[in-house]
């Protein structure tokens, strides 16, 4: 009897010694794809501030556009490659070239090299629509890589925290219509 007592007991704390183990690994785990988010997050917030500033020099006057917000995108190109390095298809492609350009350029740079090709040409104002669906393109790719929503599912499972409520315009319109009713009336919107 006093051994099967041993056994509970051990049992209890392998049990609890695990328990622990995979909460601390899930945790570290956590925080090390945390960081990496930000890191990303951070570049990607640094070189769409410098897409949307370029486009609006460029709307305002195409000749006098900012060589050093160019040359700020064309450094941002060179910071992605530590996120998203060229892809090597085993077909030997670009292997003469230094390491960091081998291969094929993902195709989130992609986006940023043929804006900042654009931006170099005199006739840059003409491809604006191009321009816009190119950022529109490297936003959206960059998004499904951070994947914010199954991000904050985690967040929430491991918090219990929510940082987003799910709602849209329209579901506001239909919860506080008297209030927007007031600001239309009162012409605010």
């Amino acid at each position: 009897m006093m051994n099967f007592d041993y056994f509970d007991f051990a049992s209890l704390i392998i049990a609890t010694l695990a328990f622990l183990y995979s909460y601390i690994s899930n945790t570290k785990s956590y925080e090390l794809k945390t960081l990496y988010r930000n890191e990303v997050f951070q570049w990607y917030s640094e070189t769409i501030s410098v897409l949307m500033m370029l486009k609006i020099e460029l709307e305002k006057n195409a000749q006098l556009l900012n060589r050093d917000l160019v040359a700020k995108l064309s450094a941002q190109i060179e910071i992605g490659r530590f996120y998203f390095p060229n892809i090597d298809k085993g077909d030997g492609f670009g292997n003469e070239k230094p390491i960091a350009y081998q291969g094929y350029r993902n195709v989130v740079l992609d986006f940023l090299v043929y804006s900042y090709e654009i931006y170099q040409r005199e006739d840059a104002k003409e491809h604006l629509k191009i321009l816009s669906k190119l950022q529109r393109y490297f936003s959206s790719y960059v998004f499904t890589v951070l994947n914010p929503k199954d991000y904050l599912k985690e967040t929430h499972k491991l918090t219990s925290m929510n940082f987003s409520k799910n709602h849209s315009l329209e579901d506001l319109l239909e919860d506080e219509a008297f209030f927007f009713d007031e600001l239309a009336n009162a012409r605010i919107i």
